[in-house]
């Protein structure tokens, strides 16, 4: 049966999805170079956000179709598990970001995802700041075009986009939403979006490589007889991937 109506959320996440294809190529492009030059001198992609941008960090982490080298950087405090209010009260608190990014191993071949629609709190800019001393590039996924009146709230005054070495622009507004609903905001798309242009990213690196002739160490489904891929993958990386254990 076919529907004669067509949902205003698939159409507003099409919306977005098609300026991100629009305006985002170049950068998206270097994105994935930079990724899959990571990739092909055995460096590990490190993701890292905060709240619900936490979830665009985890989406690829240890996933069927994904690269094995992804190391999701994952607290507790910085995600719901001890409150909604604690963790805007621990994104928010500079200095924080350093205790939990300094429980993984950063290597010069690496490279480091941020995720923070803002963009403007302290964890992403520490996060960056961080990684950048340790010699790893760093990639912002912000909504950089929709918050150009905003301000730090970190004491460098820098903004995610400004302290990462590269923006890739989600195109959502500083609300997150894409919708209006009798003149309330509704219909968040910045978790979506994020991870469209996240996978967009990581497939292009995979292109890259591939062209090269390199391997693709990708996860397998668990639950369509992956184990025993995914468990060499797992074994080769497990030293240097924390959330593995």
């Amino acid at each position: 049966m076919t529907y004669a109506f067509k949902n205003t959320y698939f159409s507003a996440v099409s919306a977005v999805l098609a300026k991100i294809e629009q305006t985002q190529m170049p950068a998206l492009e270097e994105a994935a170079r930079l990724t899959a030059d990571a990739l092909a001198n055995d460096g590990i992609i490190h993701t890292f956000g905060c709240g619900h941008s936490a979830s665009a960090a985890v989406e690829p982490f240890h996933r069927s179709g994904c690269f094995a080298a992804v190391d999701a950087i994952l607290d507790i405090g910085l995600m719901f598990h001890n409150g909604a209010a604690c963790a805007t009260a621990l994104e928010r608190t500079e200095g924080y970001a350093d205790t939990v990014l300094m429980r993984h191993t950063f290597q010069p071949h690496d490279i480091l995802f941020i995720f923070s629609n803002s963009g403007r709190n302290p964890a992403g800019v520490d996060a960056a700041l961080y990684a950048k001393k340790a010699g790893v590039k760093t990639i912002a996924v912000t909504a950089a075009g929709a918050h150009a009146n905003s301000s730090s709230r970190h004491s460098s005054g820098l903004l995610l986009k400004d302290a990462a070495d590269l923006t890739l622009d989600n195109c959502c507004s500083s609300n997150e939403t894409a919708l209006e609903t009798a003149g309330v905001q509704t219909g968040p798309v910045s978790t979506v979006a994020a991870s469209c242009l996240f996978h967009a990213v990581l497939v292009r690196a995979a292109e890259l490589l591939a062209e090269k002739g390199a391997e693709l160490p990708v996860y397998k489904s668990s639950n369509a007889g992956g184990d025993a891929h995914n468990a060499r993958l797992e074994e080769k990386y497990r030293g240097r991937i924390k959330h593995l254990k």
